[in-house]
């Protein structure tokens, strides 16, 4: 699976729109966060600077040829041939410094001072490793976030880590938004050895590092936390239902993409 640029700024494995995003939009699940990380995409793919300072918090300096990378994974940091079993990181929406590692499919390694990594969820956790059910997703995707480098081993000088989410599950505005994520994020920003305890826990050997390396690079670290009503310019997206959990408070994709001023993109992506 290769990395392919349909549209500009955006690089995604190549049947990412119509195996992902296309079936999701034409049932009209509206639940979907691969379709809302998507639209992140396409609002700010010609606001880079503005994407970069809502999910970093501050300003930083584009590199030449930035681009947003959906769905790629990050340079593994374990011995590959364990590592692809159960240890693999992906990034919904990545930007920064970055750069597909040569040779590898849909792989990105830096090339320069920082690096954003984002996991979006919508009504999902984060979930439990499959084969270390005590390490959880989150702590994971820092780990590869903190040893991704270049192609000379340097490391970039400060790592973004980015929860995306509805509001709802941010402020636990519900009798159901609580989510591990949260805990864990609220863990790691206030206690640094709560995340260097998690980050301990994986016992498969690394590929070019070792614990203190990974340990030490949590000062390069910044833990940030966005909403998808923040991003989007929209307000209440989730909201309490019963009988059940929660909802969507939209009921059609074609609504959302009218309410960003989107129905280009959205008449683009049924046709």
């Amino acid at each position: 699976m290769s990395l392919e640029e349909r549209t500009i700024n955006i690089l995604h494995p190549g049947p990412y729109v119509k195996k992902q995003i296309k079936p999701k939009l034409e049932k009209n699940i509206t639940s979907s966060e691969v379709v809302w990380t998507y639209l992140v995409a396409r609002k700010y793919q010609d606001k880079l600077s503005e994407l970069t300072n809502k999910l970093c918090g501050v300003d930083e300096i584009l590199c030449p040829d930035t681009k947003i990378w959906l769905e790629v994974y990050l340079d593994p940091s374990r011995i590959w041939e364990e590592e692809r079993k159960s240890w693999r990181s992906r990034a919904d929406l990545a930007i920064g410094c970055l750069e597909q590692v040569q040779g590898k499919e849909a792989q990105i390694q830096s090339n320069g001072d920082w690096i954003c990594i984002t996991e979006a969820k919508w009504f999902d956790d984060i979930h439990q490793n499959s084969k270390f059910p005590e390490i959880y997703q989150f702590s994971q995707l820092i780990e590869h976030a903190l040893l991704l480098h270049d192609k000379k081993d340097n490391f970039p000088d400060r790592i973004y880590v980015t929860l995306i989410t509805p509001q709802y599950f941010k402020d636990q505005l519900g009798e159901f938004s609580k989510k591990n994520y949260w805990n864990k994020f609220q863990d790691y920003k206030s206690n640094k050895e709560s995340l260097a305890k998690d980050l301990q826990l994986c016992p498969l050997p690394f590929l070019k590092y070792d614990i203190d390396t990974l340990i030490s690079r949590m000062e390069a670290l910044t833990l940030n936390w966005v909403t998808f009503e923040e991003l989007l310019g929209l307000s209440n997206l989730v909201e309490d239902h019963f009988p059940g959990k929660y909802k969507t408070t939209r009921d059609t994709w074609e609504r959302i993409f009218t309410e960003m001023n989107a129905e280009n993109i959205f008449k683009e992506l049924i046709k």
